[in-house]
């Protein structure tokens, strides 16, 4: 359960930061990220790899998914790939839905560091739980 708060907790996080940077309302703190070079990339990176850590993290130790996984023969790597590509989905819907805004701006860049993130951390997650679950 505590995992699942965690989970929405850094949705919602997520969620505040994009409607902050679509209304050009962001904190001090995170306008900070734009003072040195790629410090923005550095965000993305950072901001959808937890994402991703703690989505897959959750998915994969939910005792419904755990359930689920042992009835229907469901492998982890492929709750790690549903998960990750969702939110890949929803990643790119944020980033192209940019240029619908005039304070924001598309960038393929931004675009590919955020998908480095989900990809990392995907792995990192997969790789451990896998490690744990041996016997």
């Amino acid at each position: 359960m505590r995992k699942k708060r965690i989970s929405i907790l850094l949705v919602i996080f997520a969620l505040i930061i994009v409607i902050l940077a679509d209304s050009g309302n962001l904190p001090r703190p995170i306008k900070n990220l734009y003072d040195f070079p790629y410090g923005d990339k550095v965000g993305h990176f950072l901001l959808t790899g937890l994402l991703s850590l703690v989505l897959n993290w959750t998915a994969l130790t939910s005792r419904a998914s755990k359930a689920a996984r042992n009835g229907a023969d469901i492998k982890p790597a492929f709750v790690v790939l549903a998960v990750s590509l969702t939110l890949t989905f929803f990643v790119t819907l944020e980033e192209l839905s940019q240029q619908l805004f005039p304070r924001r701006t598309f960038s393929l860049l931004d675009l590919l560091f955020s998908y480095a993130g989900i990809v990392l951390f995907a792995w990192a997650t997969w790789f451990f739980q896998s490690r744990r679950s041996i016997p």
